[in-house]
């Protein structure tokens, strides 16, 4: 389990199924490009930049330079390919722009960057939790702090607890891992330059790993069963498998406009 599978599952179980058990491919969108990029080019340049060159010039450096090799090759080089010149000049621009939104939200001269990109794995009862952290960070008291990168929209006050849960379910993974608690968790929305960050108490971590055996024993049982039952909601209008869902069409879920707003990445 991933926190990505843990939230697919609880979005929806049909399109979980599809996607992670009979990996029915899913087509790219801008909106996954965009984040991609954006996650490469900060991986660049917290990882490989002493701090003190970490500076504007070479993150829009770093940018271009992801931008020509995703065009010369990788899952997303025939996608580019396809855009006309207009489009691709505007999501270089946008993708320069999230990344240097960075400097408004922390300084990255001063900010102590372990690692970027750290996979982590462990059990959690009787399933392999793992996941790929964006950013371990010391802070200036020595406390280890987990950051993820968002591309989209920051989510509403009522939701932005199930947002954190993915991020803590990194820092428990930290703790099986390094034996040691890191002290918070933050996620870094790079589109509206807003950090949501909250202590990563044992509570927290013990409520992240009670859920996470709880989802696993659902998929088990669904698997079992055969019963992936499909859950219609204002997601629909993003999902790749509209055309095989069986309730996509019902009175309840009507076709609307696509939001010009990106799914967070």
């Amino acid at each position: 389990m991933t926190p990505t599978k843990v939230t697919a599952f609880k979005d929806c179980a049909y399109a979980f199924r599809l996607s992670i058990i009979d990996k029915i491919p899913q087509p790219l969108s801008i909106w996954t490009v965009k984040g991609v990029l954006a996650h490469r080019a900060l991986e660049r340049f917290y990882f490989s930049l002493p701090a003190a060159e970490r500076t504007p010039q070479q993150a829009r450096a770093i940018v271009q330079d992801e931008l020509a090799n995703s065009r010369k090759a990788g899952y997303s080089a025939n996608f580019l390919e396809e855009l006309p010149e207009g489009a691709q000049v505007r999501l270089g621009q946008e993708v320069e722009q999230l990344v240097l939104n960075v400097f408004t939200l922390e300084d990255p001269t001063t900010t102590n960057v372990l690692g970027t990109e750290i996979m982590f794995e462990s059990s959690v009862g009787d399933v392999l939790a793992r996941g790929v952290i964006d950013r371990l960070d010391r802070d200036a008291n020595g406390d280890l702090i987990v950051v993820d990168y968002k591309t989209g929209r920051p989510p509403s006050h009522t939701h932005e607890q199930d947002k954190l849960a993915g991020v803590l379910f990194y820092a428990l993974l930290v703790e099986r891992v390094l034996g040691v608690k890191p002290k918070s968790v933050k996620l870094m929305y790079l589109r509206d330059r807003m950090v949501i960050e909250t202590e990563a108490t044992p509570h927290r971590l013990h409520a992240v790993e009670g859920k996470t055996a709880a989802i696993w024993s659902a998929v088990r049982m669904a698997c079992e069963t055969g019963n992936f039952r499909p859950r219609p909601s204002r997601l629909c209008h993003f999902c790749a498998y509209q055309c095989q869902c069986p309730s996509f069409m019902a009175p309840h879920v009507q076709r609307q406009p696509t939001d010009p707003r990106a799914p967070e990445v």
